[in-house]
C-alpha cells in the first residue's frame, strides 16, 4: 500500500505542476511565474525592421566622468532584470534613479559618486540596411552626490 499512496502522491504533484504551466501558458503573464512563460526571453523579431532593445544605466560622477554602470548583484545589489522589469515606472519619475544612486553608494563605497544617472536603450534595426543607436529613456540629476541618501 505504500507504494500505491508514494506513486498517488507523485502524480497528483505532476499533474498540478503541469496544469499550472499549461494555465500559465495559455492565460497568465510574468506575474504567475513560474507558471506562465518568462517573456524576456520569448519574443521574435522581424528580420526586416525588427527592433532588438537592450536598456542599460549610465552614470556620471562627480569628477565628470561617464561610466557604464555593471548591472548586477555585486556592484548594485540588484540584477538587470529588476531595472528591465522597472523601465515605464524610471521613465514615468526618474526620480526613482535616486535610489540606483544610493545603491552604487553602498555597495561600491570606496568608488567615485555620481552625480547623474541615465536610463539608456541600446537599439538595434535589423535588415538590408540596418542601424544602431543609443536612445536616452531617463535622466535624474543625484540630490546630494557626495551622500545620495540624504537625496531619499
Amino acid at each position: 500500500m505504500g507504494e500505491g499512496v508514494s506513486r498517488g502522491w507523485r502524480l497528483a504533484v505532476t499533474g498540478l505542476l503541469v496544469g499550472g504551466v499549461v494555465a500559465g501558458s495559455l492565460v497568465g503573464d510574468d506575474r504567475w511565474w513560474p507558471f506562465s512563460p518568462m517573456s524576456q526571453y520569448a519574443f521574435l523579431v522581424q528580420d526586416q525592421g525588427g527592433v532588438i532593445s537592450s536598456p542599460y544605466l549610465e552614470a556620471t560622477t562627480v569628477q565628470g566622468q561617464d561610466v557604464r554602470v555593471r548591472l548586477d548583484r555585486e556592484n548594485l545589489g540588484m540584477e538587470r532584470s529588476e531595472i528591465e522589469g522597472q523601465l515605464r515606472s524610471l521613465q514615468a519619475e526618474p526620480s526613482r534613479l535616486q535610489a540606483v544612486a544610493v545603491l552604487h553608494a553602498r555597495r561600491q563605497p570606496g568608488q567615485p559618486r555620481w552625480s547623474q544617472v541615465r536610463l539608456m536603450d541600446d537599439r538595434r534595426v535589423l535588415g538590408d540596411d540596418p542601424s544602431h543607436e543609443q536612445v536616452t529613456l531617463a535622466t535624474w540629476d543625484v540630490e546630494h552626490p557626495e551622500d545620495p541618501e540624504r537625496g531619499l
